[in-house]
């Protein structure tokens, strides 16, 4: 009896390797006769990868390198700033606004009766400011003709109160019907000619500081820059002029950094600036010299 040849096996969804994966042998007819052939592999599948497409990573590199290039331009730009700065100028913001304060008021006692300026007005010199009613008896009587202290009559003695000297009134102290005793002042007036900024620099950067070496004068109550001029630089730390300097008893000393005043002049225009206010200086003490775009 004739031997029926065995059917071939059933793919599996195309996959002649099976449902498994695995190599199957494929039968081969010869002369009648099923005969098993060699084993074929079975066609690998691609090994899953975990790296994001070829395009995901160009748009991150592309996205990266602008971000890297900005953070390393802000960075150089900062160094190159904090350099210079560092090397051709001194700053501080321990400094304030002072200058000459003139008190004006009456050489004898009595009560004002018109005080005619008002705290920031302009005055000019011999401008009278205020009159004080300066009673007789104790006002000095004139003996000739000629008034003496400005005093004239003989009840009360109208005494005008000048102004000394060309200024701005910064403060009042009396009113009209207040009383004043003999050389007790009514106002303070500021010359804004005579207007410094003292400026407190550490001891460690004070030696290259030098009278004539300009200076940028910021007005943190007017928001605004000025001009100025190094015009002395004190030969005493400040706390030698407090009422309780430091003193070392214990033996345990403490370098504590000590703070040197430095005298400015500022060229405000005519401007007046606030006494008492805070200032930033920037003192350049090293010329920019091959350094073009240096401020």
């Amino acid at each position: 009896m004739q031997e029926r040849p065995s059917p071939p096996p059933r793919e599996r969804d195309g996959d002649p390797a099976g449902a498994d994966g695995q190599t199957i042998a494929e039968p081969v007819a010869t002369n009648g006769h099923t005969v098993a052939s060699a084993a074929r592999p079975a066609p690998s599948e691609p090994a899953a990868s975990n790296l994001p497409p070829p395009s995901t990573r160009r748009r991150r590199l592309l996205l990266i390198v602008p971000i890297l290039f900005i953070v390393g331009a802000v960075a150089l730009f900062v160094g190159l700033r904090f350099w210079v700065e560092s090397t051709y100028f001194v700053m501080t913001d321990n400094a304030e606004v002072t200058g000459s304060m003139v008190q004006v008021g009456s050489l004898n006692a009595g009560r004002i009766v018109q005080a005619t300026v008002d705290v920031g007005q302009t005055v000019t010199k011999d401008q009278v400011v205020a009159v004080v009613a300066v009673p007789q008896q104790v006002g000095n009587v004139p003996l000739t003709d000629q008034p003496i202290l400005d005093q004239t009559g003989s009840v009360n003695a109208q005494v005008p109160v000048r102004s000394p000297i060309d200024g701005v009134v910064a403060a009042r102290m009396g009113s009209v019907g207040g009383t004043v005793s003999a050389g007790q002042a009514i106002y303070t007036l500021v010359d804004p000619r005579h207007i410094w900024v003292q400026a407190n620099i550490d001891e460690d950067k004070v030696s290259r500081v030098q009278p004539g070496q300009e200076v940028e004068v910021h007005s943190v109550a007017l928001g605004k820059s000025f001009q100025g001029r190094v015009r002395a630089v004190a030969p005493a730390s400040a706390a030698t002029f407090s009422l309780l300097p430091a003193q070392n008893l214990s033996g345990n000393f403490n370098k504590v950094t000590q703070w040197v005043p430095v005298k400015i002049d500022v060229d405000t225009g005519g401007e007046v600036l606030p006494l008492g206010t805070s200032v930033d200086v920037r003192i350049r003490v090293q010329e920019g010299g091959g350094v073009p775009w240096l401020p």
